[in-house]
């Protein structure tokens, strides 16, 4: 039940239904189980920085939550990941992260960006209502955005967003 993987160095984090699980990819060609976090069933895309790993759970769909959240998990002891904070959201899907900047596609709610310097205080830098979509990928100042059938590329800079090009997959 794999939803999402992310790579961090020799790390390995694979988001599922049930949790998220770490790997120790040192050697490629025999990754080695290191710990997990474990949460109720939901949906359950993952990103990593360099001491917390960013976890967003959707309820209401087939994934089985009851709420749906951001969950931040400190993995500064990488074998004993620990919840950290939990914050409310409406219906996360995809998430990204770029140096202090932590973009959640938060459903029809719209793309949330957050500073996420202090975990504790999240700050919403910017919430544009507009853009429903489902996952998020920051490439230097731009964006990368899926949606229904369609691929988005946005510039960001400045703390604004411009629709640069709107591919349609269907």
């Amino acid at each position: 039940d794999i939803e999402t993987i992310f790579n961090k160095e020799n790390w390995l984090f694979l988001g599922s239904k049930s949790g998220m699980y770490i790997y120790d990819i040192s050697k490629p060609e025999t990754p080695r189980f290191v710990s997990e976090f474990q949460h109720g069933t939901a949906c359950d895309p993952v990103v990593v920085d360099d001491q917390y790993a960013y976890i967003t759970l959707r309820a209401g769909n087939s994934c089985g939550a009851f709420d749906s959240s951001l969950q931040i998990v400190d993995i500064s002891n990488i074998s004993k990941p620990v919840l950290t904070k939990s914050y409310a959201m409406d219906g996360p899907y995809g998430l990204g992260i770029k140096d202090d900047l932590l973009f959640i596609c938060d459903g029809s709610s719209g793309l949330k960006v957050y500073n996420k310097s202090n975990v504790m205080e999240l700050q919403l830098l910017n919430h544009f209502k507009d853009i429903d979509t489902y996952d998020v990928i920051p490439l230097g100042e731009q964006l990368l955005l899926i949606g229904e059938e369609v691929l988005y590329q946005y510039s960001y800079t400045n703390n604004s967003i411009n629709l640069l090009i709107t591919l349609y997959l269907k």
